[in-house]
């Protein structure tokens, strides 16, 4: 697929990841965390990091020895687990810095064009962003808000435990006019994504007009967004992909499931639940298991990208767009187990980037990533 078919709008971020030695939670659920969420530093210094969220949960992180700071307290703006209380210490054995944002990861994953806030070209972040975007082939259209810094997120990952928790720090994205973006987005296009906007950008973003398909990927601050909430403007999507956890944190999932066409929802390796629009006029559901894997992850950062657009893109190369509303089962089943291929072969990776078409297609025919 083309840029000029594709156009996503999304942050860019600048991920400052830490690999811990365990998992990061281990509470009663025993399941992996797999959570975004908004961050504010309390304090600075000290000699670690601890990310604390509403409920009094600690998770504090002792840096690896090249760890060039931030260090301090973090409060975090929603619960990790509600009601998970305690102290989880946790020490980081490496650290990297690297490219980040969803909306970066669709546009690297299928080929499209990006447009995304940049802070002032005095701003240190924005500069390193802008780098890793040429860096990784990414065309940028970008939105400069000359007053705020570029987004970053501290990224804590346990690899092979399979954890991910992002702590977001909103500078330029959080600033947007969406008068900047709607002429961007009315220009016609096969393909257009909202990944990781906050809902008063997505809404006029989705609902302009020249889109075939129209794709929302968000985070969860767009499931519990009570401002804008999503099911004023779930008429607007043709395809929804999110984890469990966001999709749960929905008030109201009824709404945006009976809308939406198409909602897959990622569980992990207990697989993903489709909820789509049949033939027949019937809403369905369909199960489809995790694909098969014959070690433990590496990174689980970027899986839910991998599985997003791989989905997309394969759906829309099969012939079907968002003008048609209804799917067969059969079709969206097997754009799943290729978008779960691509999903199980990110786990392998700990850089930013994504698999090829050629080894999505290997792998499904080989039925397992070995």
């Amino acid at each position: 697929m083309s840029g000029s078919r594709i156009v996503v709008f999304g942050p860019a971020y600048l991920d400052r990841v830490l690999r811990v030695d365990r998992p990061i939670l281990n509470g009663p659920s025993g399941l992996p965390l797999d959570q975004s969420v908004d961050g504010e530093w309390k304090f600075t210094g000290g000699q670690g990091i601890e990310l604390v969220d509403p409920d009094g949960l600690v998770i504090a992180i002792e840096p690896p020895s090249d760890w060039t700071g931030p260090l301090g307290q973090v409060r975090l703006g929603h619960c990790l687990r509600p009601g998970l209380k305690g102290r989880f210490e946790l020490c980081a054995t490496a650290s990297q810095d690297d490219l980040g944002g969803m909306g970066a990861g669709y546009a690297a994953a299928l080929g499209g064009s990006l447009h995304s806030a940049l802070g002032a070209e005095s701003d240190v972040t924005s500069r390193v962003i802008a780098r890793l975007l040429a860096q990784y082939g990414i065309d940028h259209d970008p939105v400069t808000v000359a007053d705020r810094p570029a987004d970053w997120t501290l990224l804590v990952t346990s690899g092979e435990f399979g954890d991910k928790l992002a702590v977001g720090f909103r500078g330029c994205h959080a600033a947007i006019d969406p008068d900047s973006l709607t002429p961007d987005a009315a220009r016609p296009c096969e393909i257009r994504v909202v990944a990781g906007l906050p809902n008063r950008l997505a809404r006029p973003l989705l609902a302009a007009p020249g889109a075939r398909t129209r794709f929302l990927a968000p985070a969860m601050r767009n499931m519990t967004d009570r401002a804008v909430p999503l099911a004023e403007f779930a008429s607007s999507v043709d395809i929804l992909s999110c984890n469990r956890s966001e999709w749960t944190a929905l008030e109201g999932r009824q709404i945006p499931g009976d809308r939406i066409p198409i909602v897959a929802v990622t569980d992990g390796p207990r697989g993903i639940e489709l909820s789509f629009s049949s033939l027949e006029g019937e809403r369905t559901s369909l199960h489809v298991p995790a694909f098969a894997r014959t070690h433990p992850p590496r990174d689980t950062n970027r899986a839910g990208e991998a599985f997003g657009a791989t989905l997309l893109a394969t759906l829309v190369d099969s012939g079907w767009d968002g003008r048609m509303r209804a799917i067969e089962p059969s079709r969206l089943a097997a754009a799943a187990r290729r978008a779960s291929a691509a999903a199980a072969l990110v786990l392998d990776r700990t850089d930013f980037g994504f698999p090829s078409r050629e080894e999505v297609d290997a792998a499904v025919e080989a039925g397992v990533v070995s």
